[in-house]
């Protein structure tokens, strides 16, 4: 029977292996049942239930539409290392003003290549009502060396 809680251990794994490589193929589903991925930048916050991770993302009637329908994501790191890390996730756009200057903070304040100056995505604060965060909570999260699945 898995934990509650990830271990500490692979929660270490998988935010250094994620925050390391930076970019994750990330997969929703559509209204047919079909995968569609695209290239996201996420954040990964380290929690007392685990990890959350929290994105950037243009809310596109696609992407409204796949999240409305099936509020999943599958999140996968690889490089040429062979290192990979995949978070299996509950999927939410969390667009109130608190949690966006939250995360507007966290990637400005983090170190490059994870962080950067989120002026980049078109808006001057984390106010511009043309992006909002998407947060990503893990029911699943594996590395080569070890994975985990919350109790059913």
């Amino acid at each position: 029977m898995h934990p509650i809680v990830p271990p500490a251990g692979l929660l270490d794994e998988f935010v250094r292996i994620a925050h390391r490589i930076v970019w994750c193929t990330l997969a929703t589903v559509d209204g047919r049942g079909r995968p569609r991925s695209r290239v996201m930048h996420p954040y990964w916050e380290r929690t007392g239930e685990g990890v959350v991770g929290w994105a950037f993302t243009r809310p596109t009637p696609l992407k409204v539409a796949h999240l409305s329908r099936h509020p999943y994501v599958s999140c996968s790191y690889w490089d040429p290392a062979q290192e990979v890390a995949v978070a299996e996730c509950d999927a939410a756009f969390a667009g109130d003003e608190e949690t966006r200057k939250k995360v507007w903070d966290l990637f400005a304040s983090a170190d490059e290549p994870l962080g950067y100056d989120p002026r980049i995505l078109g808006g001057q604060d984390h106010r511009d009502e043309r992006i909002t965060v998407l947060k990503m909570t893990p029911w699943r999260l594996g590395t080569l060396k070890e994975s985990w699945q919350r109790p059913a």
